[in-house]
């Protein structure tokens, strides 16, 4: 009798945008798994460290075999189960959505997590300067964003790409620590429009959701500081 596969297991924390990005895939390809946190609730533990030696989330666990990084996740999600596929079959635009995921994930993102430290600090004119820089840097990437892409309806055509599945968690992140700088998130118009529509998807919502509790049970000093 041949040994039972135990189910994937993935290492998530709530308020990473970048373990939004995999369960979505995870979801929309109907892969079963098995979601914890890592153990003593922080990637920085040595027991996480254990099982994972990059000491990052995410990661996931198939017999014992660890893969971490979103991105190489994704990718071999997308070949474990090619249907629905995440990428486009024409080579070109399949080149340019993984363009796109890699500018959230080095340019938008980070850029985001900037205004982390910033959040819950008392308000003071220096504290405001900052924001303010921070805000400018974020929104510099987002008008870039909006250059590269002409959503019709998603960001790279009719159908949804890893893209779609990116970029609205870490949005939502933005939303949420600018409203708590007394700022708003104003995204150009064809962003934000797409923005919207993404954010009816199913799968889509119950990411924004996720992540959106996280941030602001974090900005109620109820969690532990956002990670990307």
């Amino acid at each position: 009798m041949s040994k039972a596969r135990r189910p994937l297991v993935l290492y998530a924390l709530p308020q990473s945008p970048y373990c939004a990005k995999v369960r979505a895939v995870l979801r929309l390809k109907g892969i079963a798994f098995e979601e914890r946190e890592p153990p003593g609730g922080s990637y920085q533990t040595t027991d996480y460290q254990a099982l994972v030696a990059a000491g990052s989330i995410p990661a996931i666990s198939v017999d014992d075999w660890v893969l971490h990084d979103s991105q190489a996740i994704l990718e071999y999600l997308e070949e474990l189960v090619p249907e629905p596929s995440i990428w486009s079959p024409d080579l070109r635009s399949r080149a340019r959505q993984r363009s796109l995921v890699h500018y959230h994930d080095t340019r938008l993102e980070p850029a985001t997590r900037e205004l982390v430290k910033y959040a819950r600090q008392p308000v003071s004119p220096e504290r405001e300067h900052q924001v303010d820089l921070v805000k400018d840097r974020l929104y510099d990437r987002l008008f870039r964003l909006d250059r590269m892409v002409t959503p019709a309806p998603w960001l790279s055509g009719e159908t949804p790409c890893a893209a779609d599945w990116t970029y609205p968690p870490t949005l939502a992140i933005a939303e949420e620590l600018l409203a708590a700088t007394r700022r708003r998130l104003d995204l150009p118009p064809a962003l934000a429009a797409w923005f919207q529509q993404a954010s009816l998807d199913p799968i889509v919502a119950t990411e924004l959701a996720t992540v959106r509790s996280a941030i602001r049970a974090w900005l109620s000093r109820e969690a532990p500081a956002p990670v990307h």
